[in-house]
């Protein structure tokens, strides 16, 4: 099965490094990158997307109210950040949901993936 992917960061590094990691998975197809949540709405609401990487803490914007919402649908997210709080990571590593701290490795990339594959099945 092929997974159409978005990224969601507000750091040009990150975005590329994400943007990589996908194009050497070959189940994986990115739709866009952008660095406001915003960006991925309508494409989550309308089920264009299914795997969300996304940074929790965007410049300038309040997320929570709205990650919230965006995560009522029916796609994978997996939080990629630097913070390490084992609060952040338990909440985001079950079901449909993931967890990568910055920076990830390929390997972790790809071990994420896999777990979310099998939780989705």
């Amino acid at each position: 099965m092929q997974y159409r992917c978005a990224i969601v960061d507000d750091e040009p590094l990150a975005l590329d490094i994400l943007e990589n990691y996908i194009q050497r998975t070959p189940y994986l197809e990115l739709v866009t990158k952008a660095v406001e949540l915003k960006t991925i709405e309508d494409l989550v609401a309308e089920r264009k997307v299914d795997v969300v990487f996304m940074d929790v803490n965007l410049r300038g914007e309040n997320n929570k109210e709205f990650i919230s919402r965006l995560m009522q649908n029916d796609c994978v997210f997996i939080l990629v950040t630097a913070y390490s709080s084992r609060e952040v990571q338990h909440l985001f590593h079950r079901g449909k949901r993931g967890y990568l701290g910055k920076p990830a490795s390929y390997k972790k990339f790809v071990g994420e993936m896999e777990r979310l594959k099998i939780a989705s099945s």
